[in-house]
C-alpha cells in the first residue's frame, strides 16, 4: 500500500479523459476491500450516465443493463484497488477480445489477485528508495520551506526514512 497504484491509475484515466483517444467510454471504479457489486453496478451506471430509473432496479436488471450498453461500446474499465477476484459477468462487463478492442486494467495488492482475475500483463510497483524519496519530496516542497526552520530539514528527512521510502508532500 501507498506506492501509487491509485495514482497511477488516476493519471491513466486522466488522459483519456483528456485527450481523443480509441474508446468509446473510460470508467474508473473504486472497489476496496469490502467488494460490493451494488457499488461497482452504480458507478458503472453514474459514469455511463444513464438515466436515474436504474437506481431502484434489481442487481440482475442493473447487470443485463450494463452488459446491453457495454456491448455496443469499446470501453476501458479502470478498477481500483481490487482485494479479492471480482467477476466481470456479475458485473454485466462483457469479456475484453481482440475484436471488441475493449480494455480492463485494475490495481490490487495480490499477486493472488492478478493470477485470479487471469491478468493479461503485470505490472510490479515497489516503494522509492530512501534518497529518491528524499529527492522527490525536497522537489515537492521546495527550497524556500525546507529552509524556512533550521529543524525542518532534519525532521522531514528522519520522517521520510521512517515512511519506508513512500514520497511524502505537504
Amino acid at each position: 500500500g501507498g506506492v501509487g497504484k491509485t495514482t497511477l491509475l488516476a493519471t491513466i484515466n486522466n488522459k483519456f479523459d483528456e485527450e481523443v483517444n480509441e474508446f468509446d467510454v473510460v470508467i474508473w471504479v473504486a472497489v476496496s476491500k469490502d467488494l460490493q457489486y451494488k457499488g461497482i453496478h452504480d458507478q458503472i451506471l453514474r459514469r455511463l450516465r444513464v438515466d436515474k430509473e436504474w437506481e431502484n432496479q434489481t442487481e440482475e436488471e442493473k447487470k443485463k443493463l450494463i452488459e446491453n450498453i457495454l456491448g455496443r461500446k469499446k470501453f476501458i474499465l479502470l478498477l481500483d484497488d481490487l482485494w479479492s477476484a471480482v467477476d466481470l459477468n456479475k458485473i454485466g462487463v462483457p469479456s475484453p477480445t481482440q475484436e471488441n478492442g475493449s480494455k480492463i486494467v485494475f490495481t490490487t495488492r495480490s499477486e493472488k489477485v492478478c493470477s485470479d482475475m487471469e491478468a493479461d500483463d503485470e505490472l510490479k510497483m515497489d516503494c522509492l528508495p530512501t534518497t529518491e524519496a528524499w529527492e522527490l519530496f525536497q522537489n515537492a516542497v521546495g527550497e524556500v520551506r525546507l529552509k524556512g526552520h533550521p529543524d525542518i530539514p532534519t525532521l522531514a528527512k528522519r520522517i521520510s526514512e521512517k515512511c519506508y521510502g513512500f514520497p511524502l508532500a505537504l
